[in-house]
This record gives C-alpha cells, structure tokens and sequence, in this order.
C-alpha cells in the first residue's frame, strides 16, 4: 500500500493520466502474470523512444499481454507463441500488414462492436461505425478519428 501511495502522490498531477491508467493495467493484471503472457523473458510494455509495445496494447485491449495479433498460438519448432485468444469486441487493423511485417487475424478484423484501433508508423487512431454491431455482407458508414491531425472523416460507402 505504501509503495502505490508514493507513486500515486508523484503522479497525481494535472496531465499524469496515463502513467495513473499504466499502473492500473499493471496492478490490475499483476506483474507475474504479465511475465507469464510474454513469448520471451525480456519483453518489455515500452519500446524504443517511449513507444507502445504490442504487449501493452494487448493489455489495454485484451487485459493480458500477449506478443502477437494472430489467433490462438502457433507453434515455430517447438517454441509456443501466444496470440489473441478469443474472438473481441474492439478489433485491431495496422498500417504494418500492409507492409507484411505481420498479420493481424481474423479475431481482431472482425470486431463485433465496429470499432477498429488503427496503427501506423507512428500513432494510434480510431476508425468506427455509428451502428452498435457490424455484420459481414452490410453496408455501413465508418469514420475515422485522429487526434493527431484532428481529423473525422465519414468514409461511406
């Protein structure tokens, strides 16, 4: 108690929100059981230049922090790799399939909710419908929301 009290009193500032909901994600899931989500022991929550890693996404979205967007695991001779374990509500698409340095499966595609975290090269955006549930084979309005470049834009059919 007294080690959360200390930080929480350095963090509480105006502007502190993020460090206060990485804490909450960390203490919510624990520290053991985030080590045992990792594929490999020296996985960290934050990569190069202060960036979000994939395993604190997963966290954010899935509440564990595995390695990977494919489904379920895969096994590579021998050594397992954990990915999304369930089909999800809130889906994940990124610029980085594009480029084919990974595959996002289909778990994360086809989020039932209609809205889809983007990444790209450098940040997160939102794209979502205004209909509660998508459904394949319906047509619906999706719009993207980017607080970098302020942008929403309605990308109807």
């Amino acid at each position: 108690k007294q080690w959360y009290q200390r930080r929480v009193a350095i963090t509480a500032g105006a502007g502190k929100g993020c460090i206060l909901f990485l804490y909450s994600l960390i203490l919510s899931r624990g520290v053991d059981a985030i080590r045992a989500d990792f594929d490999e022991p020296g996985s960290v929550l934050m990569a190069n230049h202060g960036y979000c890693s994939q395993e604190l996404v997963n966290l954010c979205m899935m509440g564990y922090s595995a390695q990977n967007v494919f489904n379920k695991t895969i096994d590579l001779d021998g050594k397992i790799l954990k990915g999304i374990r369930e089909p999800r509500d809130i889906g994940l698409l990124t610029l980085y399939e594009y480029y084919k340095v990974f595959e996002v499966g289909s778990y994360l595609k086809h989020a039932s909710s209609g809205i889809w975290v983007i990444c790209s090269e450098s940040h997160y955006s939102v794209l979502f419908s205004k209909n509660s549930v998508c459904t394949p084979h319906k047509t619906t309005s999706l719009y993207y929301y980017d607080r970098l470049d302020i942008t929403i834009a309605n990308m109807s059919p």
